[in-house]
């Protein structure tokens, strides 16, 4: 006569599993910087592989990138208005 035995409850064996994308981002970073960051020279010196001007390259680049942008950002921004404006017309008709 089993009226007084309880059921044990079942065990759940949950393992976390932590994924940080800035962490393996880094490591990615870290990794390319000391493979293909730094060509080596004959005699056992590192050379840079960063020549005159790359820097002004990426800076046009990403304010080429940045006009694009802000441009597509306020033609969403004009149509988004216009949307309510017209929505509020036929609210208030």
């Amino acid at each position: 006569m089993n009226f007084f035995k309880l059921h044990k409850p079942l065990v759940y064996k949950y393992k976390p599993i932590y994924y940080d994308p800035k962490k393996e981002a880094l490591k990615s970073r870290e990794q390319s910087a000391k493979d293909g960051g730094e060509v080596k020279v004959d005699n056992g010196e590192f050379k840079s592989s960063i020549r005159r001007g790359s820097f002004r390259e990426m800076a046009e680049k990403n304010k080429n990138s940045k006009e694009v942008q802000n441009r597509q950002s306020n033609v969403r921004l004009i149509v988004i208005l216009m949307i309510l404006i017209i929505i509020a017309y036929f609210l208030l008709k």
